[in-house]
């Protein structure tokens, strides 16, 4: 009985075999016959590069989201590989994970064809009412049927124009630093930054507030310009290439301060793609130039938006820094996912307008004592009649010789001994 139990399993275990084999002669059969008939043109040749690697196919057919995979996959691809893969998606220069070299390769390509279609849009538009594109009907109905419509699809691609207007000249270095466009789509998004994030040591990443789109990066851009200049005078050791600074304008921020800034919904929509950028950069840093501290600055509701990264996902950053904050929607500090070790800090000036909002709608004062923030100084700021708060004083922190500036400059560049703040919120 025994002896026949054991032949019996040994004729299955050949007989698995056996037909594993046929199997495996079946498909390079197919594989034989179909190179033959693409050869003989009896069947079309699929488009596209091809690899006998898994992976590599894989990247080129279903791109990973996560970054680190994507940066894995990329690494093994080839120049033609990757062409091909912009010519499938123009926006893949924006994806998390490709180094920095590459996404301003590609996006540089993708920024001048999205000004083709724009430009097309306003002959289009011109063309259709030329009577029209100085803003006023050529009628003597002052509101003739249409023209409302044609007025905000003309004003709409004008604004447009101007955005990448915008990051056209963000792109430029005059004070012969490189520029890398690390976003760029049709939606009002982009991110410019100064320097390689991939080969700095230390990387900042700013993120304006409310009513800063694209047609306004050059007075973000000047920000980050300033930071990183500080942060070189933070610490003289570094060399200009050490640090490296993006302006991000990747979330839909709100435009108006009295109907969409309370909301903290534009903060938990823009998140993800902060902390997907995040992640992207630490996962196409170059080892070899040693691990970067990296640093997320928040204005106004810009701190909100970071807030929510940190809520909402996980945001890699070593350091957060909130200035001018209306409240970064967390009860205190230690509710932001961050990387390990990392530091909250926060700063107002006094007679920022901002500080009537905190404690309204987006959570509490980031500046005071029971958050949990590090606080640092920042200048008093001008003051409206008989001492009162001004929106000014809210824009003044990356004024000369601001205390606010020189502190960021010392927080990007991985120190902590910020100066205290001189008032009491």
């Amino acid at each position: 009985m025994v002896e026949a139990l054991a032949a019996e399993a040994t004729r299955q275990e050949l007989q698995a075999r056996v037909t594993a084999i046929l199997a495996e002669a079946a498909r390079v059969d197919q594989e034989l016959a179909s190179a033959i008939a693409m050869a003989t043109g009896a069947e079309l040749i699929p488009e596209g590069p091809h690899s006998n690697d898994p992976a590599v196919q894989d990247m080129l057919t279903d791109p990973p989201e996560d970054p680190q995979q994507f940066h894995d996959a990329w690494e093994n691809l080839s120049q033609e590989q990757r062409d091909w893969l912009y010519e499938q998606d123009h926006a893949i220069g924006n994806h998390p994970g490709m180094p920095f070299e590459d996404k301003d390769h590609y996006n540089r390509m993708h920024l001048s064809e999205l000004q083709a279609a724009n430009q097309a849009e306003l002959d289009r538009l011109a063309k259709e009412h030329p009577g029209w594109t100085d803003g006023r009907p050529d009628t003597p109905n002052p509101s003739p049927p249409g023209f409302q419509e044609w007025k905000a699809q003309w004003d709409n691609a004008n604004k447009t124009r101007q955005g990448y207007e915008q990051v056209q000249r963000a792109l430029e270095s005059p004070d012969g630093l490189q520029r890398y466009l690390g976003v760029i789509d049709d939606q009002g998004h982009a991110a410019v930054s100064i320097n390689n994030p991939d080969t700095a040591i230390r990387n900042g990443t700013f993120v304006p507030g409310t009513g800063q789109d694209l047609s306004r990066l050059e007075y973000s851009a000047s920000k980050s310009e300033a930071m990183l200049q500080a942060t070189l005078e933070a610490d003289r050791n570094l060399k200009v290439g050490d640090v490296s600074m993006t302006t991000w304008m990747g979330y839909d921020r709100p435009m108006s301060i009295l109907t969409d800034a309370p909301s903290p919904s534009f903060a938990h929509d823009g998140a993800a793609a902060l902390d997907d950028f995040q992640a992207g950069m630490r996962a196409s840093h170059d080892l070899a130039a040693g691990p970067s501290v990296n640093t997320v600055i928040g204005h106004s509701y810009g701190s909100t938006l970071v807030g929510a990264a940190g809520l909402d996902g996980h945001l890699d950053a070593n350091n957060v820094v909130a200035v001018g904050s209306p409240g970064v929607l967390a009860d205190h500090a230690s509710d932001l996912s961050l990387a390990p070790d990392a530091n909250v800090f926060a700063s107002r000036a006094e007679n920022d307008l901002i500080g009537i909002a905190t404690y309204a709608t987006l959570g509490p004062d980031p500046m005071g004592q029971g958050f949990g923030a590090i606080p640092f100084e920042a200048a008093p700021g001008a003051a409206g009649p008989f001492g009162t708060p001004t929106i000014d004083a809210h824009s003044s922190y990356w004024s000369p010789g601001n205390p606010a500036l020189l502190n960021m400059g010392r927080i990007i560049a991985g120190r902590t001994d910020v100066t205290p703040p001189t008032f009491t919120p």
